[in-house]
C-alpha cells in the first residue's frame, strides 16, 4: 500500500468512528443497520481492513452525507 492510500484509510477510518460516536452508535448497532459483523466496524475503524466502495455508499448513506465526507480529514 502507498503513502497516500494508507493516509486516505486512516482518514476514512477516523471520518467513521467520529460519525458513529456522534451518532451515539455502537460498533454493534452500526453493524446491524449495515447487515455487517461488529467485528468488520472495529476491524475498519482500526485501520486493519479496507472497506469496498460499496461499503463506503453504504455508510454514507446511513449517516446521511456525501460519500466525498468521508474522504475528507475533518
Amino acid at each position: 500500500m502507498t503513502e497516500e492510500e494508507i493516509k486516505y484509510h486512516a482518514i476514512i477510518a477516523y471520518n467513521i468512528r467520529k460519525l458513529r460516536t456522534a451518532a451515539k452508535l455502537s460498533q454493534e448497532k452500526m453493524a446491524e443497520k449495515l447487515s455487517c459483523s461488529r467485528e468488520f466496524i472495529s476491524r475498519v475503524e482500526n485501520r486493519k481492513e479496507r472497506i469496498s466502495l460499496t461499503m463506503l455508499f453504504k455508510i454514507a448513506e446511513l449517516f446521511k452525507v456525501n460519500p466525498s465526507r468521508l474522504l475528507i480529514q475533518i
